[in-house]
């Protein structure tokens, strides 16, 4: 079940990448001077929060893992 998340998690930092950067190429100013910008900067930014926060988690989780494991033997 971990191994789902690490590679779920990863996923989400990658597609989250992509969408920042394709989001990067279709954000341009009108010449009223507004900025248009795509919906993929912040579904991007959010997606590659969530990966690193659930990467995170799960290396507390291993950490906590092995240190009881240790202190067990």
């Amino acid at each position: 079940m971990k191994r789902y998340v690490f590679y779920m998690s990863i996923v989400l930092i990658v597609v989250g990448v992509i969408g920042r950067i394709y989001a990067a190429q279709y954000t341009h100013v009108t010449t009223e001077g507004v900025l248009v910008d795509s919906a993929w900067l912040p579904i991007g930014t959010l997606m590659i929060a969530i990966g690193i926060l659930v990467l995170f988690i799960l290396a507390i989780l291993y950490v906590f893992g092995y240190l009881r494991n240790r202190l067990k033997g």
